[in-house]
Formats: structure tokens, sequence, C-alpha cells
């Protein structure tokens, strides 16, 4: 009768050691918080680590984005939700769509640049390489009219923009207030100018103010 209850007893503690083990196992196992791809191994097996070190670095595809940084003196209007065109160094052909997800309300105070993130509409697939470069082009909103030239009719005259009037056959430089300007190539004047104007866009010799000048649609000569 000692036997049995000696064996059950033994019994006993080497189920509770093999529950212990088990459930010691299980503190022992890895899980990811998300499905995702890893990017980095941050520990070898047999590397002892503690608890709350990183051991793998775990990116999920859906939620990638692009960094970008804009000249603060550029980035009026920039704001979450901007359609963006999107060109991975990769794939320089192939330009994708996105938008801005977030300003960070933290500019650099350095670059004097502010920084957004920019997400993809639906993720490129293949994925690309997490840290490539890209050229990203945001969609802005649209501004009130006001009268625009070509950037090449400005001129500076001691620091001040300004532009050459044609007046009849002679021209008269007048400052100007720039804004904005696009892709096109060409700047808002917000002052100095009325609509109809017509403006210098290349001489062949320097201006000066009562010049007399013949305007022509291309230069003999020069390029078109």
């Amino acid at each position: 009768m000692a036997n049995v209850e000696s064996a059950q007893h033994e019994y006993d503690r080497l189920k509770s050691e093999a529950e212990g083990i088990s459930r010691q196992r299980e503190t022992f196992r890895l899980v990811s918080p998300v499905a995702g791809l890893v990017t980095k191994r941050l520990a070898e097996p047999g590397t002892t680590v503690v608890a709350g070190e990183p051991v793998v670095e775990v990116v999920d595809p859906q939620s990638i984005w692009i960094n970008a940084r804009f000249d603060q003196l550029r980035a009026s209007g920039l704001e979450a939700g901007l359609p963006t065109s999107l060109i991975l160094r990769s794939r320089p052909s192939e330009s994708l769509q996105g938008k801005v997800g977030r300003v960070e309300p933290v500019a650099d105070a350095v670059t004097e640049e502010l920084l957004a993130k920019i997400v993809f509409e639906s993720v490129p697939d293949p994925l690309p390489a997490i840290g490539e470069l890209a050229e990203a082009t945001v969609e802005l909103p649209g501004l009130p009219s006001v009268p625009s030239i070509p950037a090449s009719c400005v001129f500076r005259n001691a620091s001040n923009p300004g532009v050459w009037v044609v007046e009849g056959s002679k021209v008269d430089f007048v400052i100007v207030e720039l804004g904005a300007s696009d892709l096109d190539g060409f700047v808002q004047v917000r002052k100095g100018l009325r609509p109809g104007q017509k403006v210098v866009s290349h001489s062949r010799s320097t201006l000066s103010a009562g010049s007399s000048i013949e305007v022509v649609d291309r230069i003999p000569g020069a390029p078109q």
C-alpha cells in the first residue's frame, strides 16, 4: 500500500513539473502583434536576452510610408489628405499614387523644412526596399486667380524683383511682388502688374529705362 501511495505522489510530482515546463515553453514563444515581414534579426539563436529586449524587427507592408521634406517657404497649404504622385528611384518610369497621411507638428529648424509622411493608395507589388529614395509631388489646393508670368520674365534691380513692361516701343522697369510658382515655370504676380500688360521675356542686350525695343517671335541665332 505504501508503494502505491509513493508511486502516486511521484506521478503527481512529475505531472506538475510537466505542466510547469509546458507553461514555461509558452513564455519562450515570440508572437508578433502584426502579420508582416521580418526585416531585421537583432539576436542570434542561443543568445541570452532580457525581458523587453527586441529580438526581431517586423514591418507591416500595409503601413509603410515615405518620409518627405518640404521647404517651409514653399509648403503653404500642405495638409493631410492631399493627393500625391510618387516615383521610386528603382522605378523611374512608373508613377504611383499616394496622399499626405500626416504633417509632423515639429519642423526641422536646422534645414528649415516641414516633415510629412506620404502613404501609398495601394501598396506596390513587389514591395519596395525599406529606405529607398523617392520623389513626391503634392497637388496643393487651388489658389485664387491672379496674374502669372513665366519665371524667365523676372529680373532683379537692386535686389528687388521686377519685370520690364512694354509701353509702345519702349520699356519701363516695374517692381513686383511675387507669389507661388508651379512646376511649369510660371510664377504669380500679386502686386505691380495689371492683367493684359506685356512684359519682356528675353532680351539680347541689357535693358534700361526708356530703352527702345522691337518685339519679335524669336531672336535670330538664339535657341527657340
